[in-house]
């Protein structure tokens, strides 16, 4: 007697939906991959970002927080504000001199800093002089701190009321115009977040 073995296949169909289901589910494993490297770039990026605001307004706040009232020279020997701004210029900028000046390797220099903070198409420059005195233009040490900036915006409060400008006189042999500010105001507007400000206080009305 002969024992005939019966093999069920699959049928056409059957298989053609098994891989129609396989199909699917790769693709929706793919968009997921896609989905989640897409956020997870998002993400990087956002950090990056808030990053780079963060090391700005380090380097901003480190250099007014040590403003130094002390008269220095520019290179044609006139003497300069304190700190002096122009937002109206065509490259809206802020200058000042602060203490604190770096010297790891006990160089015998003084420990004050001439810096510039300059807005040029829309990025952020930090200008540091080796020298508080006669420094010139195209000595400084240029170095971009933040990029995709559409403004800067910066007011000095005297006591009194808040001003888009400093010094308030026009004399810079005068003590009013090497006086510091009661505060200041320093915003940033960017593309991502809008305006972000900080506040400084640095002296007493009195």
């Amino acid at each position: 007697m002969i024992n005939t073995v019966y093999q069920k296949a699959f049928s056409l169909i059957e298989v053609l939906v098994a891989l129609a289901i396989t199909s699917l589910i790769g693709l929706a494993s793919i968009k997921a991959f896609d989905m989640a490297s897409a956020s997870n770039e998002h993400i990087e990026k956002t950090s990056q970002r808030l990053n780079q605001l963060q090391r700005a307004f380090l380097f901003i706040s480190n250099d007014i927080q040590q403003l130094a009232e002390r008269k220095v020279r520019d290179e044609y020997g006139d003497v300069i504000p304190t700190i002096k701004s122009d937002l109206q210029a065509s490259k809206p900028y802020m200058e000042l001199t602060r203490l604190g000046r770096r010297n790891p390797a006990q160089l015998p220099r003084s420990n004050l800093e001439h810096l510039k903070y300059s807005l040029e198409d829309k990025i952020l420059y930090r200008i540091s002089y080796t020298y508080a005195d006669g420094m010139q233009e195209e000595a400084g040490l240029k170095r971009p701190i933040l990029n995709q900036v559409e403004k800067m915006e910066i007011q000095f409060y005297d006591g009194e009321e808040w001003h888009d400008y400093w010094p308030l006189s026009d004399d810079a042999n005068s003590d009013k115009a090497q006086q510091k500010p009661v505060a200041i105001r320093f915003g940033i507007e960017t593309s991502h977040y809008g305006l972000l400000e900080r506040w400084y206080v640095l002296r007493d009305k009195n």
